[in-house]
């Protein structure tokens, strides 16, 4: 392997850690805002929610988020911090198809649950194919979540096949 190479490694590995660090403690800090919303308040009663061994330079972030009145994007700063890491950049596509048309109800649903576990910046379609019997199909970026009556009965038919075999 090449200085070059193994350099780069080494920063990564220090990248990878630092970030760690800071998204452990700002996770500690948000759950700790969420059991108590007053810690929130003001700089003093922050100072209670952060780890006596968070580094100087955390500390005077979380302050900034609480005076800035920003507190509550602390689990949004934990998320983003490991997608600029992976190396996400920029809003994914989501593409949701359904074997019949979603309501709106459906799709609101659909959307918050995708938010939470992939970010805000997602931008999602929903398409109807009619040959899925029922189920979704969701694709976000390169992974795909298949649970689809169709899918259901390829299985099955694959699982029988295989079995007389």
């Amino acid at each position: 392997m090449s200085e070059r190479a193994t350099a780069e490694r080494y920063a990564q590995a220090i990248l990878e850690a630092i970030v760690e660090q800071w998204q452990t403690t700002l996770t500690e800090v948000a759950d700790a805002l969420a059991q108590d919303p007053k810690l929130g308040a003001d700089v003093d009663s922050i100072e209670k929610a952060i780890p006596k061994n968070a580094g100087p330079e955390l500390q005077n972030f979380v302050k900034m988020l609480v005076q800035e009145g920003d507190a509550t994007l602390l689990p949004r700063v934990v998320a983003a911090l490991g997608a600029s890491l992976r190396g996400d950049s920029g809003p994914q596509a989501a593409d949701i198809t359904s074997a019949v048309e979603l309501d709106d109800d459906a799709q609101e649903k659909i959307r918050q649950r995708l938010a939470q576990q992939y970010g805000e910046d997602l931008v999602i379609s929903f398409d109807v194919d009619p040959s899925l019997m029922g189920g979704l199909r969701i694709r976000v970026g390169d992974q795909l979540i298949d649970n689809t009556v169709a899918n259901r009965l390829m299985a099955l038919r694959e699982m029988v096949a295989a079995s007389v075999r």
